[in-house]
């Protein structure tokens, strides 16, 4: 249906405060650790988790391998042009499905 297809594009756009500071510190520090993050945003490391995942889904933060003392992931935030892009393609993904529904007077 056309509007759960609407709804789930706007899921897709809204994000939450903790997504959005993870997103802004990943721009300011550079790449860092689940940990690293936690500690800074004052989070669990459960919920810094669930975020990344989100983040990385949506091409928002990406992460490496990497082996140092130990072996495990850092994260980085994406480049702001390209986040900028993704949002800008959804955006039109939404417009193109109000624009193909059935009630939206057709030029």
């Amino acid at each position: 249906m056309v509007l759960d297809r609407i709804n789930s594009l706007l899921k897709q756009l809204q994000f939450n405060k903790s997504e959005v500071e993870i997103y802004k510190l990943l721009l300011r520090r550079g790449e860092m650790t689940v940990r690293e993050i936690a500690e800074e945003l004052q989070l669990s490391t459960r919920i810094v988790r669930e975020r990344l995942k989100r983040l990385m889904k949506e091409g928002i933060v990406g992460r490496r391998l990497v082996e140092r003392e130990w072996i495990g992931y850092v994260y980085y935030a994406e480049n702001p042009e390209k986040v900028a892009k993704l949002i800008k393609k959804k955006l039109m993904d939404i417009i193109g499905v109000i624009e193909g529904a059935p009630w939206v007077e057709q030029r």
